[in-house]
């Protein structure tokens, strides 16, 4: 563990001014905070320049933005079917993809529909999460079959023994449970039925030596369950035998995509996501209308959250809080980490506990942020924090003179605005902008006049070292 800063070494004064509230956070940066993995100067001279509509259109747009800079360097990471491959691969897109939002959806949709590496093939979760970022702007029902044909998905869930003489709930129980209805709307009858409306649906790897390097959906006719099944959901299917099987899967999917019931469930996700952990219940309607009137495009519903005035006010700011991924993904981005080794960085990405591609349960990673506080999480970002500005992780070096220019600045309160825009978007109180202030300036007090950043870098580690662990720095 690292030593933490005492109150002493802050040195801050007994009695101080009452202090004034943080600044707001502007309304094109609570934008960026939550529509990408974390702000960057070009990010954010980018929607300044377009204005805010025009930004997140742009960004439904992404196959409008030119990428390919990053999409080149992409290979060179990773190979798609290493197992270890989707993980780094949406590490590596989070940090330096120019498409963020898309990236941020595909981001979503990947912990919606949950799988784990470790029951199926580097490939498979490659395939899936580029499969999700191609279709994340269309609609919902598009991105359901997605899963369902998954090869991810088949084998955790256990797709691939569900058939017809002795079929296998697991799939179509998560289905009910977590991708769409929810519990309470649907009876342990329903779980039966739908099982036996999936039997046969299966996947086929292909082989280089024990390495999958394909994967794809592959129905079989032959142990499906060819005959009538009813639920209490108000759908039902004779049954089709032959290649027509597949259809009865197909049509429930659909069903499913547009009940009631998934509209609610899914859209309250992706405003807990996109919003807040409550989000109120005007945004809330008015983001399950443009779900639902739309027929579940994804498309329009982000745009109807992000442009909504209650998000455009900003009064749902600095709520959330990062989950594991997202806090080092953020951390990089806003400190304009270059050339790092996403190997290594994908690792502390495990460290704070939410490697995307390996979540324990079905349910996926937690949305609300109290999943995330308590000392098992906050002691892992801490020592992350403090391992990054050190310059501890893999090569990834603290460029300072990109960020503060050719000559340190030369008092504390001049280091600690910069760094607490940079890092917190200034939304800190006083006091702690105050006791930063004294600690910098005491130990700049130790160095000669106009000192160099060699002499200055050790108590700049420092102090960026207490910013990034600042309860506000868990904050987006």
């Amino acid at each position: 563990m690292h030593r933490t800063l005492s109150r002493r070494e802050l040195c801050l004064p007994t009695s101080v001014a009452k202090p004034a509230p943080p600044p707001p956070v502007t309304a094109e940066v609570h934008l960026l905070s939550r529509a990408t993995f974390g702000p960057t100067p070009q990010a954010l001279a980018e929607v300044q320049a377009l204005g805010i509509a025009a930004w997140v259109d742009r960004q439904l747009d992404p196959y409008s933005i030119d990428d390919r800079a990053f999409e080149a360097l992409l290979p060179t990471l990773v190979a798609p079917t290493a197992n270890n491959g989707a993980d780094i691969r949406l590490l590596a897109r989070a940090i330096y993809s120019k498409r963020q939002l898309a990236w941020r959806l595909t981001h979503f949709l990947n912990n919606h529909f949950s799988t784990n590496r470790v029951e199926t093939t580097g490939i498979s979760e490659s395939n899936e999460d580029d499969t999700f970022f191609k279709h994340c702007f269309t609609t919902f029902g598009t991105v359901l079959r997605d899963s369902a044909q998954s090869p991810a998905m088949i084998d955790y869930l256990d797709s691939q023994s569900n058939i017809a003489i002795a079929p296998n709930e697991n799939y179509a129980r998560e289905l009910l449970e977590l991708h769409t209805l929810g519990v309470g709307n649907y009876t342990e009858a329903d779980v039966a039925a739908i099982a036996r409306v999936f039997t046969g649906w299966a996947r086929v790897n292909v082989l280089s030596g024990t390495t999958a390097v394909g994967s794809s959906f592959l129905f079989r006719a032959n142990v499906h369950d060819t005959g009538p099944k009813t639920t209490s959901l108000g759908w039902s299917t004779p049954g089709f035998s032959g290649s027509a099987g597949v259809n009865e899967g197909l049509q429930f999917l659909q069903f499913l995509a547009t009940h009631g019931a998934t509209a609610t469930r899914f859209v309250t996700k992706l405003c807990q996501y996109f919003v807040g952990d409550q989000p109120s219940a005007g945004l809330l309607s008015r983001a399950v209308r443009a779900f639902s009137s739309s027929g579940g495009d994804l498309q329009q519903t982000v745009r109807a959250i992000l442009l909504d005035h209650e998000f455009q006010n900003g009064s749902t700011a600095k709520t959330k809080v990062h989950d594991g991924f997202e806090f080092v993904v953020n951390a990089v981005r806003r400190f304009g980490l270059a050339a790092i080794n996403t190997t290594a960085m994908n690792t502390r990405v495990g460290l704070l506990r939410c490697p995307p591609h390996l979540c324990p349960v079905p349910i996926g990673h937690p949305e609300l942020g109290g999943a995330w506080q308590g000392s098992g999480n906050v002691l892992s970002r801490w020592d992350f924090a403090d391992d990054l500005v050190n310059d501890r992780i893999g090569g990834a070096v603290m460029p300072w003179t990109t960020l503060f220019g050719a000559t340190p600045p030369p008092t504390g309160a001049l280091w600690a605005v910069a760094l607490c825009d940079r890092f917190v978007d200034g939304a800190v109180p006083a006091t702690t902008i105050l006791a930063l202030t004294v600690f910098m300036d005491a130990r700049l007090a130790t160095l000669p006049a106009n000192p160099t950043w060699a002499q200055v870098r050790p108590h700049a580690r420092e102090l960026a070292s207490v910013v990034t662990r600042l309860p506000e720095s868990q904050l987006h």
